[in-house]
């Protein structure tokens, strides 16, 4: 117990590292058609090419139309060295779900992307962000920079759909 003012008081460090789920969704217009968005965002087995700090992307199993089931990451930044594993449900044109299947990282984690079609040329994507670490070291410090993350994702997507319009890059 602490004193304060002559009345004592309890120091909650609960308060000070609080373990919360975190969540946040980002909206982005492209000037690109849905199909190419939906194309990129699907194939999580070349995120290494272009998505910063991802240094492996890789899919275990396809179902029968070739969209990933199963899929993951590694992401390093730093002393930052982690690989996690989803499952993942694509429904083309425009939805992709990915939820962790790997414990050992995250209490949980679902990134959901929906794709929506404004005209020929222009789409919206919207993406939905939920999850706790089990690390909570890494929950306070993703606090501090997970906007910005997705930010630098979309920037990353915006430029590799560039590039593949421009036929820089194939897109299969």
């Amino acid at each position: 117990m602490l004193k304060s003012a002559g009345r004592p008081r309890a120091l909650h460090l609960s308060g000070l590292l609080r373990q919360s789920e975190q969540s946040y969704t980002l909206t982005k217009k492209f000037n690109h058609p849905q199909y190419l968005m939906y194309q990129l965002i699907s194939q999580v087995d070349k995120y290494h090419e272009f998505i910063p700090y991802c240094t492996e992307s890789f899919v275990r199993a396809r179902d029968d139309h070739g969209q990933p089931l199963v899929a993951g990451l590694r992401v390093g930044f730093q002393q930052f060295d982690e690989e996690f594993t989803c499952d993942l449900q694509c429904k083309q044109p425009e939805l992709i779900v990915a939820r962790s299947i790997t414990h050992s990282l995250f209490k949980f984690l679902e990134t959901r992307w929906t794709v929506h079609t404004l005209d020929d040329e222009h789409c919206k994507a919207v993406l939905n962000l939920r999850y706790e670490f089990k690390n909570e070291l890494y929950n306070q410090l993703s606090s501090f920079f997970a906007t910005k993350v997705a930010n630098l994702m979309f920037r990353s997507f915006e430029k590799r759909a560039f590039e593949v319009a421009q036929g820089k890059l194939s897109d299969n």
